[in-house]
């Protein structure tokens, strides 16, 4: 069981970049403008990068498609292939698998590729780019905040695998 929670971590580890690189085409990190604080968020539409409209339709878009996602891969690691049918192993795993995806986005993904690459850098931004750059007071700051949302979260989403296991 471990090794296979292991390898799925590892393939939702190998997922979630191409899923943010999906939502950062064709416009660079624009296109991403719904992760960044709401003051950037503001400069990009002064700049006329983009709209507030836009920024709001790509949010709800991100959004529908991230949860579903999630959903849907996780299920397949639990449930699918793991057989695990009991709500506290479901929900130990979702947790689990949410909490390391979690970890591997402020790590990877805003500690290094956000804040260390420049392909995030955005023209016209430069005086706000600690608003986004600086990881070491960030990434502390959201993975706490994703400790706390994992076990309501996973509850949920443990309720549901539990519920269709059951009717699978």
């Amino acid at each position: 069981m471990a090794l296979k929670l292991v390898v799925e971590i590892l393939v939702i580890w190998a997922i979630f970049p191409l899923y943010v690189w999906l939502f950062t085409r064709p416009n660079g990190p624009v296109d991403a403008a719904f992760w960044y604080p709401q003051e950037l968020q503001d400069r990009f539409c002064e700049l006329g990068l983009t709209t507030h409209e836009r920024i709001e339709r790509r949010h709800k878009v991100a959004g529908i498609t991230g949860i579903l996602a999630m959903l849907v891969m996780y299920f397949i690691c639990i449930v699918l292939i793991n057989g695990t049918r009991s709500y506290l192993s479901i929900f130990a795993q979702t947790y689990l698998l949410f909490e390391l995806m979690e970890l591997w986005d402020v790590l990877v993904i805003d500690s290094w590729w956000v804040a260390v690459s420049g392909w995030w850098d955005i023209p016209g931004t430069e005086d706000l780019m600690h608003l986004y750059k600086d990881w070491r007071t960030n990434a502390p700051a959201k993975y706490r905040k994703l400790l706390a949302a994992g076990i309501p979260v996973s509850a949920v989403f443990a309720g549901i695998f539990w519920a269709l296991a059951h009717v699978l």
